[in-house]
């Protein structure tokens, strides 16, 4: 099926497609391997093919669930790598305690219950990526009166879904504000230009679904919560280990490498910011479905959003590797 993935580098038809899009500005940009959604929407069409509005909807909010669900998933991946690699530093310091035994144990339970947590958002992110996947497969069906089933499937699966997130004690659950926002949701694609069997599904799907970001929205701002903690705690181990004790250390020159260090430090305690992205990208893909529903195509915001999180994602992979070029050999 051709929805099931992309791959960028075997696109022979790219130099095509530029020529024939040459009067669109601005040109593309490929950061951290995202590509813009207008161009996203162009190699969909195998070029410069103008669809109707109503196909080019489903398209556009299609490009952007995608997009989403991949950017998120590289965030998950730093995430769990991070959560892992404080856990083992912190377990390594605890070690000599009166029961080592029962230290690793009790560690192991919580660290499981952590991880557990995030590879269970990412299974949701993937749900809502084959629900934008099908979704863009209806727009796309020749088949006359085809009614989605496969979308209508999906949306009740993650309609299961909201209902397990939004129990009074999920730390997921909605808020009076975003209830508000999804009631909303219920009456606004009546008047969309909307092709048929798209109108029918968005209206089946706009509370599911809106209810379904909000509640991945709260999930996303804790599990990115938990990693600014994470990343805090070994930046300001690392700030004190690799410069702030060997600078106080007037007996003993500087190390070599102690500029080095204190230049990733300064990198790494700056780009935490950038993670008030995601959840602004989340929340920004909310606003992204009620627009669709309504009839709009305004996308770039989630574009740049998302572009922070992928430049936020390949920026941590690029210092791990440093600190890890750092870390002394050890002779066999």
């Amino acid at each position: 099926m051709f929805w099931g993935g992309l791959n960028w580098n075997s696109l022979a038809s790219v130099s095509r497609i530029q020529l024939c899009c040459k009067t669109l500005s601005p040109p593309v940009v490929m950061k951290s391997g995202f590509l813009p959604f207008w161009f996203i929407g162009a190699l969909f069409l195998g070029g410069c093919v103008a669809p109707t509005a109503e196909i080019q909807q489903g398209k556009n909010l299609s490009a952007s669930g995608i997009a989403y669900a991949n950017a998120v998933d590289s965030l998950l991946d730093v995430t769990v790598d991070k959560v892992i690699e404080f856990d083992n530093t912190v377990s390594e310091k605890v070690r000599y305690g009166t029961d080592p035994t029962k230290i690793i144990n009790d560690r192991n339970t919580a660290i499981t219950a952590q991880i557990a947590q995030i590879e269970q958002y990412r299974a949701h992110t993937k749900v809502l990526k084959v629900y934008f996947l099908n979704l863009q497969a209806l727009a796309d069906s020749n088949v006359k009166g085809d009614a989605g089933t496969a979308v209508q499937s999906l949306g009740e699966s993650i309609n299961d879904i909201n209902q397990a997130l939004n129990k009074p004690d999920s730390p997921a659950k909605l808020s009076a504000d975003q209830i508000t926002q999804i009631s909303a949701l219920g009456g606004i694609v009546a008047n969309a230009a909307l092709a048929d069997r798209l109108k029918v599904a968005l209206t089946r799907d706009a509370k599911i679904i809106g209810t379904f970001l909000s509640l991945q929205e709260n999930q996303l701002a804790n599990i990115t919560s938990i990693l600014k903690r994470r990343f805090d705690a070994t930046n300001n181990q690392f700030l004190q280990q690799k410069v702030v004790i060997p600078y106080a250390d007037t007996a003993n020159p500087l190390p070599p490498d102690w500029a080095a260090n204190r230049t990733e430090w300064l990198k790494s305690h700056f780009i935490n910011q950038q993670l008030d992205t995601a959840t602004q990208a989340a929340k920004q893909l909310r606003i992204v479905w009620q627009s669709i529903l309504e009839g709009k195509e305004d996308l770039g915001s989630l574009s740049l959003l998302l572009s922070d999180v992928n430049e936020f994602v390949t920026t941590v992979q690029a210092l791990k590797t440093a600190n890890e070029a750092n870390k002394p050999t050890t002779s066999p």
